[in-house]
């Protein structure tokens, strides 16, 4: 449920008798029937919380915003840094300063021309304490960020960091208009250089943008997008058919398999991982023996088939990329309730011990079945694990101030690990409240793998973060699952990337 640093979180389901019903007036009676004035739906069960990049955790917000905002860097489809403002960008000084040169005749929607001024703004306020930026680690190394002409910016950093560049893809990253900074509106009024501007948002029901008419990516075919809240992919698939949908995002294949034909699902593997986390610290969980029965104990196959029919695969803690963990655990990659239960004497716990875990089926329709299907597991080697399932934003807040036992959470991946655990784990982690566990010898990894220069060394140090993650029993590493895009009939050139990114819609047609 944990985006870059936070939550990919699904709507509270308030109002949604009224938003079900919503959908089924004026529906159209063909599949794929075009919404008033070129409006593209796209529904999700998420909801829009908060409209500041810099700040947002839930993954329907990076969704939504990136279709206002722009990054320095970004992924393409094979998951390559590629250009996006900045066209390019090199290294000197022992890789110690990064010299981005940026696009040029690029305009916010405020009117302000996009320069040098907007990333030193920009970066400063993320890596200002008081925005509380959850990814303003992604930059910690870097010590200052300075103009270099109208077109140009360095970015000096305190040691060789690669990842830096992987950590600019964020939207926590984005480039924000001066003016909206100097306002303090950039909480209430997106203003960004992307392929669309705000329109208006409704919590809890919608997010709309239109199209940005100065864009310099160029014109925007579908003129209105409208993100959408349906608190469940039934009703979801509903609207599809019914036609006031156009585009529904979903996770659930027990949902897409009951498409008509006329519907075209894509589906990728996302960039992310389910995992339990543990808060480590205190209780039976702190116990490493303890740790380690869960671990083998664990069926991970079986959890990938009760959440989501076997739709996916098994992994360790680097789902995809390059350095993918191989393998997926360094203590039992397989389920062995024979050394779990030897785990469990060697922890004084002979006869188990019990534990409370969190879910929230507001942020993953498919938490619940891992939840019951890992208890179940558990339960063999004599550990019983209780549920508490919650709305999503208590568990939000529960997360975010560290007070579970263990979550069950989907969090965001990225190709490069230190990326994905410097916030968690790393010397001054923003995340380590939530991350539950701290050790010297982990932070030590960690930034040595922020080091290395070579693709030798970070393979190397890479496969002993994966090791020490797994050895340790840090959390608990399940599986990444396809995620789907239902597309109807009347909507061509939208596709969904493994970031989930919706801005391909700005290119695509409505016939």
């Amino acid at each position: 449920m944990v985006r870059v640093p936070g939550f990919k979180t699904a709507a509270v389901a308030i109002a949604g008798a009224c938003a079900i019903a919503a959908f089924a007036v004026g529906a159209s009676a063909h599949t794929g029937a075009s919404s008033a004035g070129g409006t593209v739906v796209v529904a999700n069960t998420s909801s829009v919380q908060k409209l500041d990049p810099h700040v947002v955790t839930n993954f329907v917000d990076f969704q939504a915003l990136h279709l206002i905002y722009d990054t320095l860097v970004t992924y393409n489809d094979k998951l390559q840094l590629t250009p996006d403002l900045a066209t390019s960008w090199s290294f000197s000084n022992g890789g110690k300063t990064i010299t981005f040169q940026l696009r040029k005749n690029v305009n916010f929607t405020d009117g302000t021309a996009f320069t040098s001024a907007n990333v030193v703004a920009s970066l400063d306020r993320v890596k200002d304490p008081k925005t509380a930026d959850a990814a303003s680690s992604f930059i910690a190394s870097v010590t200052k960020i300075v103009p270099a002409g109208t077109y140009a910016v360095k970015l000096l950093l305190s040691h060789p960091d690669a990842s830096v560049l992987n950590g600019l893809t964020s939207l926590n990253l984005a480039m924000l208009s001066t003016k909206s900074i100097a306002a303090g509106t950039v909480a209430k009024t997106p203003v960004g250089t992307g392929p669309y501007q705000f329109v208006s948002w409704v919590p809890n029901n919608s997010f709309t943008v239109k199209a940005n008419p100065g864009w310099w990516g160029g014109k925007v075919t579908v003129p209105q997008v409208e993100v959408k809240t349906i608190p469940n992919e039934q009703s979801i698939a509903s609207a599809l058919q019914a036609g006031t949908v156009q585009v529904g995002l979903m996770t659930q294949p027990q949902v897409t398999e009951h498409l008509p034909s006329s519907i075209t699902v894509q589906k990728v593997l996302d960039l992310s991982y389910r995992a339990l986390m543990l808060q480590d610290r205190t209780g039976p969980l702190a116990n490493l023996y303890n740790r380690l029965a869960m671990a083998c104990a664990l069926d991970r196959q079986a959890v990938l088939t009760s959440a989501v029919l076997g739709q996916g695969k098994v992994i360790g803690p680097v789902p995809l990329g390059p350095y993918a963990s191989n393998p997926i655990s360094a203590i039992c990659p397989t389920q062995n309730i024979s050394l779990a239960k030897s785990y469990l004497q060697k922890a004084g716990n002979a006869g188990g011990f019990t534990f409370t875990a969190m879910t929230s089926n507001d942020l993953d329709a498919t938490s619940s079945a891992q939840a019951i299907a890992v208890q179940s597991q558990l339960k063999q080697a004599g550990i019983t694990m209780n549920i508490q399932n919650l709305a999503s934003n208590a568990y939000i807040q529960n997360w975010l101030k560290g007070k579970f036992q263990a979550a069950f959470a989907e969090n965001d991946a990225d190709p490069n690990p230190y990326t994905m655990y410097g916030r968690y784990f790393a010397p001054g982690a923003n995340l380590g409240i939530p991350s539950g566990y701290s050790s010297a010898a982990l932070q030590r990894i960690l930034t040595k793998s922020d080091s290395v220069t070579t693709p030798a060394a970070a393979t190397a140090q890479f496969k002993a973060l994966s090791t020490y993650l797994t050895a340790n029993a840090v959390w608990l590493w399940l599986f990444d699952g396809y995620v789907y895009a239902a597309v109807t009939s009347n909507v061509h050139g939208f596709s969904l990337p493994p970031t989930r990114e919706l801005n391909s819609i700005a290119k695509a047609t409505v016939s």
